[in-house]
């Protein structure tokens, strides 16, 4: 049995040559990475669905809509069903658009829908760097296909939510947000489109 040896010693190599690999996978796509990746998007827009669970209700409630991220200039949120609303987030401010077409301050919102907001616009732009101060993040996947989960460290944002996590490819696919009293809230991005020209509305919106 003289092969014995060396075929194990082989195998033992070949185990251990696989494990050096995949770990040198699971390590070459790094948060700078994906903050590379998605900065190098200065416009995404597409269509959005929302999905919250709350534990008083039996279904979710849905809604849907469409959303333009300019990099430069900032995001805009249209909600189409069941309540038609217009948001505009620049940094001048957050807006939303009146009855008769005029842009208005948006009233005071919440610690939760304010995390929200800056949250899409951080994670659609790149700029995941900026997250760094109020959420633990971990990454996994590749390029194609991540998972970026953030752990709220702040007193305050422990109080609003227990996890955040994102999932993408080339941009942002999904975001589930699980709030610390039991609710949740998905968002599902679709039919994105990278690097194209704005519709003439959506840019004059996010220039004014």
């Amino acid at each position: 049995m003289p092969t014995i040896k060396p075929l194990f010693f082989l195998s033992r190599m070949a185990v251990m040559l696989a494990l050096t690999l995949l770990c040198h996978v699971a390590q070459a796509f790094s948060l700078e990475d994906l903050q590379k990746q998605l900065s190098a998007h200065q416009t995404v827009q597409g269509d959005v669905q929302q999905k919250r669970y709350l534990r008083s209700l039996a279904q979710p409630l849905l809604s849907q809509g469409r959303f333009v991220m300019a990099a430069d200039k900032g995001l805009l949120w249209e909600t189409r069903s069941p309540i038609a609303s217009v948001i505009r987030i620049t940094p001048a401010g957050m807006m939303h658009q009146n009855s008769a077409g005029r842009w208005e301050p948006l009233q005071q919102q919440g610690a939760g829908s304010q995390t929200q907001i800056r949250l899409f616009m951080d994670l659609l732009s790149g700029n995941t760097r900026s997250l760094s101060g109020q959420f633990a993040q971990s990454l996994q996947g590749d390029p194609e296909h991540w998972v970026l989960t953030l752990d709220p460290t702040s007193a305050v944002l422990k109080q609003i939510f227990q996890r955040i996590t994102i999932k993408g490819g080339r941009s942002v696919d999904q975001v589930t947000l699980a709030e610390t009293q039991g609710d949740r809230t998905e968002i599902l991005f679709s039919n994105l489109r990278i690097n194209q020209p704005l519709p003439p509305a959506a840019q004059d919106a996010l220039e004014r």
